[in-house]
């Protein structure tokens, strides 16, 4: 480059400079601030006003609902292991076969005291408190303390596993209770605030704030579900506490979270009030909870599935299967059937179809609309009482189902007798002697057992003093073995 290019090339950039620094220069310093409308003194009181009536309301919530809330501390008598078995080693599994686990029993046990707390809520004035099953099954001892410093002993009136909920009472006379108010969340919408308030980690009476994230949400831990997803913080010790609504109205009771460190991570679940009101009487009587049934067994509904059968609307639940002599197959349903409508409900997932099948009563008569081929059609279904065709098993931790001639073909035993293991309750008698779903009772006690209702009774009759001899199919391998369950 020659000398004068190289003169001529400095000056220019030395101009674009000089053009650039003036101009800055002529720029206020604050020229951001300038090009939006100032606030006048009168627009920043008002939005000190507001965040003040805000902060007064969340304050008032807090105080009025936190009175009603109790801390719950349970002790319960655990058995584990004494030592290990070889037959537990997961190699020697493998390479004798899973049936192994029905031959040889748990070695030699131990027992320890298990203590844990959680949260609760008082729903009326003569003691009784909602909280979380999980929180209180087998416990021992309850103790719950009160906002104000009352301390007293609680016992279990009711639980629904299949919904973690329970009622609990205050023992003897107690006065002056706070009650909370129920509302009703069916009304909550995603992007309403909430506050979550209980005991994490035994701090008692904490509060925090957030929204409903989502709603719907299924985490496959109990048989029914449709938890409130929140943002606001809820950690261990929660559990049973309410999440309410900015009118001081519990609308959830929390019972889980979503956390890879066992600590609050963003997401919180909560047990939709409504749930928990339509069985509060059942609850606090002691009764058993009878649930609707419909006999079939689905999925949702995906794009590809929905176009596979030429669907084209939105929603809806995939039918399966028809379990045989079901109000399902009384009424017609097939498997590839579309459920879009139950009632006067609209179906948006097998979940939630369920659910509303749970909330009629047996006899009743619901119109069902589905889609087949290339239309709908509707279908009148007398609903039959869930516990004809499923067997649960307080103490031992064992849910049943009927045997269906489809379980009969796939493991090759069409004249089989027996029920079939839906649900196996984590940490129960069954679970510990390595009882599974899908696996089948042929006999309780060498006695055969033909339905649910059989091996409820039969089992119920010996008490949970005793133990029970089960005569098992083990679902993987279809060989037949005999374990011994025993509560203790």
């Amino acid at each position: 480059m020659s000398k004068r290019t190289s003169l001529a090339l400095t000056l220019a950039v030395g101009l674009v400079v000089w053009v650039v620094a003036g101009s800055l220069m002529r720029t206020p310093p604050d020229a951001a601030a300038q090009a939006a409308p100032a606030k006048t003194q009168a627009d920043i009181e008002q939005l000190r006003t507001l965040a003040s009536n805000l902060s007064l309301l969340f304050r008032t919530v807090a105080k009025e609902v936190s009175t009603s809330v109790v801390y719950i501390s349970s002790e319960r008598t655990v058995k584990v292991p004494a030592g290990p078995s070889p037959f537990q080693d997961p190699e020697m599994q493998r390479y004798f076969g899973p049936q192994f686990r029905y031959f040889f029993g748990q070695p030699g046990e131990r027992e320890f005291k298990q203590s844990g707390l959680g949260s609760g809520i008082i729903i009326d004035a003569d003691g009784f408190i909602l909280t979380n099953n999980h929180m209180v099954a087998e416990a021992d001892k309850l103790e719950v303390k009160l906002s104000d410093g009352r301390t007293f002993k609680a016992k279990v009136t009711g639980a629904d596993p299949k919904t973690d909920l329970a009622v609990i009472k205050i023992e003897g006379e107690v006065d002056k209770l706070p009650v909370a108010k129920l509302g009703d969340s069916d009304q909550m919408e995603v992007g309403d605030w909430v506050m979550a308030i209980g005991n994490p980690f035994g701090f008692e009476h904490s509060v925090s704030a957030g929204i409903v994230s989502a709603k719907g949400r299924v985490l496959e831990m109990t048989a029914y579900e449709s938890l409130i997803q929140t943002d606001a913080a809820v950690n261990p010790g929660n559990s049973g506490g309410p999440l309410c609504n900015l009118k001081g109205e519990v609308i959830g009771i929390n019972n889980a979270i979503f956390s890879r460190t066992g600590g609050y991570q963003g997401i919180g679940f909560a047990i939709p009030i409504n749930m928990a009101t339509a069985i509060l009487d059942d609850l606090k009587a002691g009764k058993v909870i009878e649930r609707g049934f419909l006999g079939v067994r689905g999925e949702d509904l995906t794009p590809e599935l929905a176009e596979q059968f030429g669907y084209k609307g939105e929603g809806g639940a995939l039918v399966t299967e028809v379990i045989a002599d079901t109000p399902a197959d009384k009424a017609g349903l097939k498997a590839g059937d579309i459920l879009v409508q139950w009632g006067d409900k609209k179906v948006t997932s097998f979940a939630g179809l369920r659910n509303d099948v749970a909330e009629n009563q047996a006899g009743q008569k619901v119109e069902a609309k589905f889609w087949r081929g290339d239309k709908f059609q509707t279908a009148t279904v007398v609903v039959a009482r869930q516990a004809d065709f499923e067997g649960v098993t307080g103490w031992l931790g064992i849910e049943v189902g009927p045997l269906t001639e489809e379980i009969r073909r796939q493991i090759g035993k069409k004249d089989l007798q027996g029920v079939v293991i839906t649900q196996v309750l984590p940490d129960s008698p069954a679970a510990q002697k390595g009882i599974e779903p899908n696996d089948i009772v042929i006999s309780v006690d060498r006695r055969e057992v033909r339905s649910p209702d059989e091996f409820q009774k039969l089992v119920a009759a010996k008490g949970k003093e005793k133990a029970v001899l089960l005569h098992l199919i083990d679902h993987r391998t279809g060989r037949a073995g005999f374990v011994v369950v025993s509560a203790r």
